[in-house]
């Protein structure tokens, strides 16, 4: 059992839950090895060495803000940008961002190839027309990308609203970037029925700190024990183990 909190489960079959945010990134859209080969390609290209497993966490969060932010804003911020990447510890913060960027563009290339999460449909498909959820994306990843890979894989549709980085206010983890999400509900609307569902820190920070609840995916880029220092209501390996979850206390 990986719950950390079991009644999130037991609310969600209550249906006691108005509405469910998820990230899109990792969390419904598989782009782990996207992320890999992107980062293989540029840094074999630039005679970087590097291990894998650190590697992916730093550079995922990375681009997780890179996505976000105009390059322009990337320049200025440099330095509390690049200063957690211990990979990039010896390169200067202009190679760093070169660097970046080309991982980065590589990464939109590959990822435009990637799947599904492996149970992404059927936990929709539960969260909407079996609990009755309202269901939302929030993503640092533009609109249109977004709505491209929903289109493609036919799961637009269980979407009540679908926000990329040019719709938000501000960037998670700022829980500002949950808003659009629930700004149309009524007052007596409480934030403990929504719940953010996604697979790096910053997701579960804002949920937190929006005062939803929130459920960690440790499936995507960030591992497990990253993931528990965020503090997540509940943490899953996988959304296939979600979908269990839910079954199993019904």
């Amino acid at each position: 059992m990986n719950a950390i909190d079991e009644s999130t489960i037991k609310r969600l079959n209550s249906r006691s839950f108005k509405g469910i945010i998820f990230d899109f990134d990792g969390t419904l859209l598989d782009i782990k090895n996207a992320m890999v080969k992107a980062i293989e390609e540029i840094f074999a290209e630039n005679k970087i060495d590097f291990e894998p497993e650190a590697s992916l966490q730093e550079i995922g969060a990375l681009l997780e803000t890179l996505q976000g932010y105009p390059l322009p804003k990337i320049v200025l911020n440099s330095y509390e940008i690049f200063k957690y990447i211990t990979t990039f510890k010896d390169i200067t913060y202009i190679k760093k961002i070169l660097i970046s960027t080309k991982i980065f563009a590589k990464y939109l290339e590959y990822a435009r190839q990637a799947p599904l999460v492996p149970g992404a449909r059927e936990l929709l498909e539960i969260l909407k027309n079996k609990l009755g959820c309202d269901l939302f994306i929030i993503s640092h990843n533009k609109k249109e990308n977004l709505l491209f890979h929903l289109d493609k894989y036919g799961i637009l549709n269980y979407f009540k609203g679908v926000f990329g980085t040019d719709d938000l206010p501000a960037l998670k983890p700022d829980p500002q970037s949950l808003e659009p999400a629930i700004k149309e509900y009524p007052i007596s609307v409480k934030r403990s029925e929504f719940v953010m569902i996604g697979d790096m820190p910053t997701d579960i920070q804002a949920g937190r700190e929006a005062g939803f609840q929130t459920i960690a995916l440790a499936s995507g880029i960030s591992n497990r024990n990253v993931l528990l220092n965020s503090r997540p209501n509940l943490i899953v390996n996988t959304l296939t183990e979600l979908i269990d979850l839910i079954n199993a206390s019904k």
